[in-house]
This record gives C-alpha cells, structure tokens and sequence, in this order.
C-alpha cells in the first residue's frame, strides 16, 4: 500500500501539500525549511500501532495531518487528542513503512565503539539470517510439492527463489569492488583480496555502513509494496554511490515507494528529476478556516454512509445503552460527516428512541470541517434539541473538540468567553483549549492575548503548551 498524499495544516504558520508518486519522490529545500519535520511525522502517523505507542510530539508544531492512502483510506492525526483517526470502520492496512534517518548521528553509545549505524547493522544481520532461512524453506517445499518436476524446471524455480537476492549481491559487490571487498553472506561480513582477516559491518566506514542498511532493508521488503523514507542519505556516499542509489532501491524492490529528503542534486539527476518537490511548492501560508483538500474530497464522496450506520444498526445488540455503545463507535471510524449528516444521525437516534449522550455530540463534533457546522451541533446541546441538559452537558472535551474548528484566535476567545459565562453549560477552558489557540496564533500580539486570557483563568502550562510556545516565539 503507497501513499497518495499528505496535508499539514499549520506547521510553523505554514500548510503543507505533497501529492505523492508510487515509485519515486525527493524533497528538497533550504535548511530549516521542514524537510526532515515531514519525514518524521509522516512516518510516525503510518506506524500501524497503538496511539499510545507514538511520539505526538512530532506533531505538536502543527494543528493536524492528513495522509491519504491507497484504497481511499485517509488517517488524520491530531496531537492536542493524542489520536489517530481513520476514514474505515476498522482501519485495517498493510503498511510496512521505514524510516532510516542516521546518517548524521554521530552520538555514541556506551560502548565508545558502537555507534546508532553498528546497532542497526546488528538488527538487520539478525533479520537477514531469518530472511536466507525462509528462502530455503521455499526452495525445499517447492521440491516437496513437485517432485516430478525436470531438472531445468527445478533449477529455473530456485533462481526465481533467489533472484532478488542475486540482485542484492551484485550490486553490492560492485558498490564495494573499488576497495576489492566481497560480502560473504553466511558469515555476514566482508572479505578482502589479500588479507585474510574478515571485515566486520562495525569496522567499515560510516558511508560504506549507510549503503549496507539502506541495501538491506530494500532486501528485506522481500519485493513487497513498501514505503521507504530516507532523511538525506547521501551523507558520507560517494557521489557514485549517490547516483545510482534510487535506481538500486528499485532493482532490489521494484515495488517500494521511495520518499526522500535530500540537498544532493546527484541523488535524481539520473532520470528523477520529474519526480522531485521542493519545499516551497508544497508550502504556502496557513489558512485555518480553509479545510484540508483530502477531507473536503473525502466528505464529498462520503455519500451513502449514514445509511451504512443506520443498516449496520439492525445488528446491534443488548438494550437502549449498549446499542448507543456501538453507536458511538460506529461514527468515531469515520473521518468525516456534513452537519445535515449530523443531523439525520440524530433524528436515526430519536427515531429509535435513543437519546444522544455527549460522546455522541463530542464525535459527531469532531468530524465536521467547518467552525460554523460544528457549533451549531455543540448548540443542539443547549437547546434539549435530543437530550436533556441536566442529563447530557458538553464536557471539557466537547469545548477543546470545538475549539479545534475555530479559524482565528479572536474567534475561540469569543467562544470561551460565551461558554464560561453561561451557568447553565458550567463549562471552563483547560490547557487543551489554550494549547490548541496558541497553534492557531499567527503573530506575538495574539500569543500574548492568549497568555493574558490564560492567566485571568488560572490555566497551568504543561509541557505540550510549552513545547508549541518554544515553536511560537
């Protein structure tokens, strides 16, 4: 599975849009300009694990992302709620992504020998055995299951077995055959003419390394549909090896989709050049009211959804809360709806009887793309338009879920105002709410504003506040 493109909203004042190839993608910039940043967080947002497994830190600089995958499958990340979100019921996809970014590490460990490349040459030594293994696993259950077979055809079944790895050892024999060293694969390290003295992984040079972990993890891919991103990769390459790495990536695992960040216009000058970006391409200054492209073409294809919800519905089971239960759930896979969506969602829930609890109002909230929509959901609430008041109050969370959609800061500050004034919603702002202005705050006047505001309500920083001040100032 590839991805088709990614949307930043906000990073340092800044949206970001990149339509992705499926073969081929290079980034290039100044210094500073975010290039790394993009790598970081777009791998971090792919990582098919628990959200509590992420480092949302990453994307603390920015108000969200969307990344749009194969199959319509689009993922929004938003680092005030620490979640990620998918387009599907279940967002179940196969997305093997990998990150290589240690080229310029110089830290050590604790050992003064071992560096970050070393440690990562003695994972993918491991991997690769496992991987030579399961290649002759293959080539004995081929002659288990054919035992009449010719000799040619037996012989042609091993080399297909065996092609990709083939590929992996001539073109590291000839990336190394200027210093006349072999890689032995059995023992996994290298010879050279003349010396008797194997080379090991963690005596070879830090470009020599690179080459060896980027070549590996291609190999390791076992040709399957693979992302790989590489944070500039040319450092400590030779400017031959520079040249002819994408095209490398690319014989060893046809199928991966490369994206790298890079200052080397070496890199793809060798028949890329159509496939590169640059960061001020992709960039262009932060619209808050305007809602992310994929999430506007996503809702608009979202016909048909509500009656999904409301024929998925029948299989519910249990009593009035249960079924509001899977409700509940229900809605919270899908990345977005319309407000008359919203609406008829809950005129469903009234038919049936079911009154709407505030993670039903906090959800449908949440999935609306405009500031305006969303309030007028969040003032259903107030108005008993489905439930109660004293039984369904909109909660701390229902007001930082709001708050996201505001455009401007004078806007969420209007709208604390108004919700804290009112006894009857008994509602206050929290850091959350705070932390999440301060990511739309476009100028100094505005970060003071909202200091100012903070204080008269005796909000607390935390640490996720302070990390997007330091961006702030």
């Amino acid at each position: 599975m590839y991805i088709r493109k990614i949307e930043i909203k906000n990073l340092w004042r800044n949206d970001f849009s990149w339509t992705l190839n499926e073969d081929v993608n290079v980034l290039i910039g100044k210094n500073g300009s975010g290039k790394s940043t993009i790598l970081r967080m777009l791998n971090e947002a792919v990582l098919p694990v628990e959200d509590s497994r992420l480092n949302f830190r990453l994307f603390d600089p920015a108000d969200e992302m969307i990344v749009e995958l194969e199959d319509d499958i689009v993922i929004r990340i938003d680092s005030e709620s620490r979640s990620i979100t998918g387009n599907m019921e279940i967002t179940r996809y196969e997305l093997n992504a990998t990150l290589i970014n240690t080229f310029d590490v110089v830290e050590k460990s604790l050992n003064p020998s071992t560096t970050l490349l070393d440690y990562q040459l003695d994972r993918l030594k491991l991997e690769f055995v496992t991987y030579q293994r399961d290649l002759s696993n293959q080539v004995e259950e081929a002659f288990k299951n054919d035992n009449e077979a010719s000799r040619n055809d037996q012989l042609e079944r091993i080399q297909a077995i065996y092609e990709t790895k083939n590929i992996f050892t001539e073109i590291l024999t000839e990336l190394f055959s200027h210093t006349e060293k072999k890689f032995d694969e059995k023992a996994f390290h290298f010879l050279k003419t003349g010396i008797q003295t194997p080379i090991l992984p963690e005596n070879l040079s830090s470009g020599e390394k690179q080459i060896l972990i980027i070549l590996l993890t291609t190999l390791l891919q076992d040709r399957k549909k693979c992302i790989l991103l590489m944070d500039e990769p040319e450092i400590s390459l030779h400017i031959d090896w520079q040249r002819s790495l994408i095209k490398n990536i690319r014989r060893i695992n046809p199928n991966c989709q490369v994206i790298i960040a890079t200052h080397s216009p070496t890199v793809y000058y060798q028949g890329w050049i159509e496939k590169m970006a640059r960061t001020e391409e992709i960039r262009s200054s932060s619209d808050l009211v305007t809602e992310c492209s994929i999430l506007i073409e996503k809702t608009m294809r979202s016909e048909g959804s509500v009656q999904k919800i409301r024929s998925d519905f029948r299989n519910f089971s249990g009593g009035i809360l249960a079924k509001l239960y899977q409700f509940n759930r229900k809605i919270s896979a899908y990345t977005s709806f319309t407000k008359d969506e919203c609406i008829e969602l809950l005129d469903f829930l009234k038919e049936k009887g079911i009154y709407p609890d505030v993670i039903t109002f906090t959800t449908l909230i949440s999935k609306l793309n405009s500031y305006t929509d969303a309030k007028e959901i969040f003032d259903l609430m107030e108005a008993e338009t489905y439930s109660r008041l004293s039984h369904v109050k909109p909660s701390d969370i229902t007001l930082n879920t709001l708050i996201k959609k505001v455009g401007r800061v004078e806007e969420g500050l209007e709208l604390i105002q108004n919700v804290s004034a009112n006894k009857k919603l008994q509602l206050y702002p929290d850091i959350t709410t705070f932390s999440t202005l301060l990511g739309k705050a476009k100028n100094t006047d505005e970060i003071w504003l909202l200091e100012e505001v903070r204080n008269y309500y005796g909000v607390k920083t935390n640490e996720i506040y302070l990390n997007k001040l330091k961006f702030k100032r």
